[in-house]
């Protein structure tokens, strides 16, 4: 049996979804801004697509996604290597729902 209303849970997913402001990716010592390009939810789950800014050859190590007062939402290591050509798009997926009590 579930604790939380749906509805409830909708307005949780919808509020966490408005307050990721912005993605960066790292290469060496330097943060890039990542463009945020879609952001939706579908079911249970918030969808984020991003595409990088830069120009140049590099080897993406981290990526973070900001909140809207600044701070560090997440952060995730990465291995991506990239040319001064080449864009890189990413889809990110949170599922965020309640886990059935089995009682």
């Amino acid at each position: 049996m579930k604790f939380w209303n749906e509805n409830f849970l909708n307005k949780r997913r919808r509020e966490w979804l408005n307050s990721i402001y912005k993605i960066q990716y790292s290469a060496g010592d330097e943060w890039y801004d990542a463009v945020i390009t879609e952001k939706s939810i579908e079911g249970d789950t918030l969808k984020i697509l991003s595409t990088t800014t830069d120009s140049a050859d590099l080897t993406i190590t981290s990526v973070r996604l900001l909140d809207t007062s600044g701070e560090v939402a997440g952060q995730i290591s990465e291995s991506i290597k990239k040319l001064a050509t080449q864009g890189v798009i990413t889809l990110w997926e949170f599922p965020l729902y309640e886990i059935d009590s089995t009682e």
